[in-house]
């Protein structure tokens, strides 16, 4: 095509070996440049597309164990609706200059919203698939310094509770599924120990782990990516 429109121009115009070089390198760097644009944005769009649907596939599993109201008497965490806890909600609400209201008055909205947040600082989005549905699911049920805790109890580190360069370095290494399994391990020990230190929470023992065992089969049917 290049070629048939430098043969419709000759008679005009006669080009000179360099010049007819030039323009041909001309327009391919313009079709190369024109290809990559539209290659970019279809690339980030893809990768948008899988991290809403891991996300999704992360929310899924939590809110199934987390839904309607609850405010056991023994339950350290309060009044909790959908899995926020009435303090989490307060500090969401005053955040953004709102007064303060009834966890179980919660919009969609603010739900998602709130979920994001959990997603965004456990650093799910960065991980494997079964790792990040476990980050995020630990994070909700844990919060987010005690997942890290969790995260770095898999990965066999000092558990501090941040995301520090040790940790990222390790789970450069260990950002797979059997990182995963552990980190429900680790809640499943933790939960027995909890138990034994506090009577009171027998009577949600059961609950958890039905919650942890559940997490393992549901990331064991995860793909890859």
């Amino acid at each position: 095509m290049i070629w048939q429109k430098l043969n419709q121009l000759q008679p005009k115009i006669k080009f000179k070996p360099q010049i007819i070089l030039a323009i041909i390198s001309l327009i391919l760097a313009v079709g190369m440049s024109i290809s990559i644009s539209n290659k970019i944005p279809a690339q980030a769009r893809t990768e948008k597309n899988y991290e809403e649907k891991l996300f999704e596939t992360a929310l899924s599993f939590t809110l199934y164990f987390e839904g309607g109201f609850s405010n056991h008497p023994a339950d350290k965490g309060g009044r909790t609706y959908k899995g926020i806890l009435q303090s989490v909600y307060n500090t969401y609400r005053r955040r953004r200059g709102l007064p303060p209201l009834d966890v179980t008055q919660m919009s969609d909205a603010e739900l998602m919203e709130i979920y994001q947040g959990y997603w965004d600082n456990s650093r799910s989005a960065t991980m494997h698939p079964a790792l990040a549905v476990v980050m995020f699911d630990t994070a909700v049920n844990f919060g987010i310094n005690n997942s890290v805790t969790f995260l770095q109890q898999a990965l066999g580190l000092p558990q501090t509770g941040i995301f520090d360069t040790k940790t990222k370095e390790a789970l450069a290494e260990g950002n797979n599924r059997n990182t995963a399994l552990q980190m429900i391990n680790e809640r499943i020990i933790y939960r027995y120990k909890r138990v034994q230190e506090d009577a009171s929470q027998m009577a949600f023992f059961h609950g958890w782990l039905a919650r942890d065992y559940s997490l393992w089969g549901y990331v064991e049917k995860l793909k890859d990516n």
